[in-house]
């Protein structure tokens, strides 16, 4: 593993002992086992390297999700968060700087209206599309937290479905060029 991914590593690996906010760069240091020159090769401080493990985690969630239905980007997306729950229970613990709900909120923005326009007939979305893209993504969100920071015994697979049942239907309107299959895990 190279030195930037060691230090990754550590903050997802100190995020199940401590909160996100308790974090310093000595602990990532003395987790990762680098120096803090290497740190700084990489990452300007703690936050910054917080907030790209956040991006590297929804690369790898979105990876391959041209091949799914938005049923099956949901359901792989909620798959993902909870085989990393206890990563993603602190991380929508965290408050203030390094938000993850934030980020996942802006991420999820810019995703999902990204997906749209990339695979559809459209160039651009109409103010109501955005609106709702808002929306949608804002209740995504609140749920997906609230189904992390709870034990709730829903499985990913089913909340996937019930996310999908929540799309506003001027976005389940827009038909996307995707093949119709479903994520295994």
């Amino acid at each position: 593993m190279d030195i930037r991914h060691q230090l990754l590593h550590a903050v997802y690996t100190l995020a199940q002992r401590q909160a996100i906010k308790d974090m310093t760069v000595n602990d990532i240091l003395a987790e990762a086992e680098v120096s803090r020159g290497s740190f700084y090769k990489y990452f300007a401080d703690k936050y910054d390297v917080v907030n790209s493990y956040y991006e590297e985690a929804m690369t790898e969630i979105f990876k391959d999700c041209d091949a799914f239905t938005w049923q099956g980007i949901f359901t792989k997306m909620t798959t993902y968060l909870e085989k990393h729950r206890v990563f993603f229970r602190a991380a929508f613990q965290n408050e203030g700087q390094n938000a993850f709900t934030q980020f996942f909120r802006d991420y999820l923005n810019q995703k999902f209206a990204a997906i749209i326009t990339t695979h559809s007939s459209h160039q651009a979305l109409s103010t109501d599309e955005r609106k709702a893209v808002r929306f949608f993504v804002d209740g995504f969100v609140t749920y997906t937290r609230q189904w992390i920071l709870s034990d709730t015994p829903q499985s990913a697979t089913d909340l996937g479905y019930e996310l999908h049942l929540f799309m506003p239907e001027i976005l389940c309107r827009i038909r996307l060029d995707l093949p119709v299959t479903t994520p295994t895990f």
